[in-house]
C-alpha cells in the first residue's frame, strides 16, 4: 500500500532498493503483529509501518519524485492506506479460515474420517538386558551355600 501510496502522490514507482526494504518491514511488521493483543496496538503497529515505508521510499526515491509531490496529497494517501491494509488482512485471514474449511470438508470427502494416531503409541519400552548377561551368561539358577 505504502507503493500506491507513493505512486499516487508523486507519480513515481520506488527502486528494487525500496522495495526490497519495503519488504523486510512488512515482514518485521507480520512478526510483531502475532504478539498484539488489541486493535490499537494493530493500528499502532500499521501507521508505524506506513510511516517507515514512507521514509524508505522518500529516502530510496529519485531526487525528481520529490518535486512533483505535495505534502498533502502524500500524507493523505498514507492515511487512506492504513485502514485498506487493515481491511485487507482481515479479510485474507477471513479467506484462508474459508479455504482451509474447504480443503479439510474435501479432505474427509475423499480419504475418510482421519485416525487418532495417538492411540497407537508403544506404552511400554521393550525389555532391555544387561550388556554382561549378553555376553558371559551365567547358569541357570541361584549359586549359594547348600540347604542344610
Amino acid at each position: 500500500m505504502a507503493v500506491a501510496a507513493h505512486g499516487v502522490a508523486s507519480g513515481h514507482l520506488p527502486g528494487s532498493a525500496g522495495l526490497v526494504l519495503l519488504v523486510v518491514i512488512g515482514v518485521a511488521a507480520g512478526a510483531l503483529s502475532h504478539r498484539l493483543t488489541s486493535m490499537a496496538a494493530f493500528v499502532a503497529l500499521l501507521t508505524g509501518a506506513q510511516l517507515a515505508g514512507h521514509t524508505v521510499l522518500s529516502l530510496t526515491a529519485d531526487p525528481m519524485a520529490h518535486t512533483h509531490s505535495s505534502t498533502a496529497a502524500m500524507a493523505s494517501t498514507h492515511l487512506i492506506a492504513i485502514p485498506i491494509c487493515a481491511l485487507l488482512i482481515a479479510g485474507s485471514g477471513r479467506l484462508y479460515s474459508v479455504i482451509t474449511s474447504v480443503i479439510r470438508t474435501l479432505r474427509f470427502l475423499v480419504a475418510g474420517p482421519i485416525t487418532d494416531l495417538t492411540r497407537f503409541v508403544v506404552t511400554s519400552a521393550p525389555q532391555r538386558r544387561p550388556l554382561v548377561g549378553v555376553l558371559a551368561s551365567g547358569g541357570v539358577g541361584l549359586r549359594g551355600p547348600p540347604a542344610a
